[in-house]
């Protein structure tokens, strides 16, 4: 699963906020200025572009404008081995161990 499809996924709960982590393990600084510029070039400007509407939102929704609906959050879950992992594995080891891992949640 890509990012982009993950907080996608997020924004449409009307998730707000998320943490990145990936200053972890054994990746290097240069790996992750990359990949920092690649998400901020990437992936950023699709959810900015949709802030303003968002904000408009939330605005609403504290003002008691409008009421929440019940959302079924069972499919977001943490994988609470991923912390470990991060220390342990090479990116490369991290990258094939999760994407055998969403494999096999698909199958």
């Amino acid at each position: 699963m890509t990012i982009r499809r993950r907080l996608a996924e997020f924004e449409a709960t009307n998730v707000d906020q998320v943490i990145l982590l990936n200053q972890t393990g054994r990746t290097s600084h240069e790996d992750i200025c990359s990949s920092l510029e690649l998400f901020a070039r990437e992936v950023m400007p699709e959810f900015h572009a949709r802030e303003a509407a968002h904000q408009r939102w939330k605005a609403d929704v504290l003002a008691g404008r409008v009421q929440l609906e019940s959302l079924d959050t069972a499919g977001y879950k943490v994988y609470a081995h991923q912390n470990e992992d991060i220390v342990r594995l090479t990116p490369e080891e991290l990258k094939r161990k999760m994407a055998a891992k969403e494999a096999e949640r698909r199958a």
